[in-house]
């Protein structure tokens, strides 16, 4: 029991340090958000190589998110 506990433990705790780690930066000048969509894909990449395929599918769809946006703001902005 305290085996799992502590593997859960340690799977919440990456997950989250990985989202934290590669979540958008609010910038400064007019609410604009700033991804880096080939550091989340390489995160992303590293936790689906290690099992954790749930966390990296997130991952995978805030880089998508990123670029739809940005595609979105070339085409109408």
């Amino acid at each position: 029991m305290l085996r799992r506990l502590s593997t859960a433990a340690v799977a919440a705790t990456i997950a989250a340090g990985a989202l934290l780690a590669v979540a958008p930066a609010q910038s400064a000048s007019a609410g604009t958000v700033t991804c880096d969509v080939n550091a989340m894909r390489n995160r992303a990449h590293q936790l689906r190589s290690q099992g954790y395929d749930r966390q990296a599918n997130i991952l995978d769809a805030q880089a998508q998110a990123c670029e739809d946006a940005e595609n979105n703001m070339h085409r109408w902005g």
